[in-house]
This record gives structure tokens, C-alpha cells and sequence, in this order.
């Protein structure tokens, strides 16, 4: 630890919503031992590459703004999108779902007629 700071890294202590978010991460690249065996490095492999974490913690993100529980997230998502590969985007709440089911209302005749001259 640093003698200054109190901190391992001498830097500045992790605030408990980013602490959560990495341990989430931790635990969906959990899931995943080939996805994070290939992305190990130092020392034969004693470190697992940041970008993971931040990508895993970027798809847990996703999910849990997409309505799903923390637990929820950690479970279900994918290997493709701890790696980044595949995006899962959010559905739209039930209202928007249904206002894009709904036809158009008539255009006006200004617009039909300006569309007949073009």
C-alpha cells in the first residue's frame, strides 16, 4: 500500500458503484474460463486484460438498463458480449412498442400533392 494514500495502487479509492460494477463483471467473465484464458497476460497469464472487464461490465450495463436484475445480467448475458462481438439492445418499453404498431396517420394533401410533383 501506499504510505500516502492508503491505497494498494497509490491511487485513487474505487467508489462503491464502480467497485459493484467490476465485481458483476468478475462474475459474468466467471461464467466464461476460455474467454478469459485468452485474455491473460503478465507472468503467464496472472492478469486478465482491463478492456474484458470494462467490456463485460459495458454488457451487464446494457442488460441491467434493459430492465434485468443485476443477478439477471451476470446470468444471461453472452460470452460475444463480454468480448464485445455482439450488442444486445435494450427493447423498448411496452408503450413505444405499441405506438410503432399503429399506422401513420394520413398524410395531408399539401404533402400528397407536393410528392405528385416530384
Amino acid at each position: 500500500m501506499s504510505p500516502t494514500s492508503g491505497t494498494p495502487s497509490g491511487g485513487e479509492p474505487i467508489d462503491r458503484t464502480a467497485g459493484e460494477a467490476i465485481r458483476l463483471a468478475h462474475r459474468a467473465l466467471d461464467r466464461f474460463p476460455e474467454v478469459v484464458r485468452r485474455h491473460k497476460f503478465v507472468a503467464g497469464g496472472a492478469v486478465i486484460s482491463s478492456s474484458l472487464i470494462a467490456l463485460a461490465g459495458v454488457a451487464i450495463t446494457r442488460r441491467i438498463r434493459a430492465g434485468q436484475t443485476p443477478e439477471e445480467a451476470v446470468a444471461n448475458v453472452t460470452a460475444e458480449e463480454v468480448q464485445g462481438l455482439r450488442v444486445i439492445e435494450p427493447e423498448p418499453p411496452a408503450e413505444s412498442a405499441e405506438a410503432a404498431e399503429q399506422p401513420d396517420e394520413p398524410e395531408s394533401d399539401g404533402a400528397e400533392a407536393k410528392r405528385q410533383l416530384a
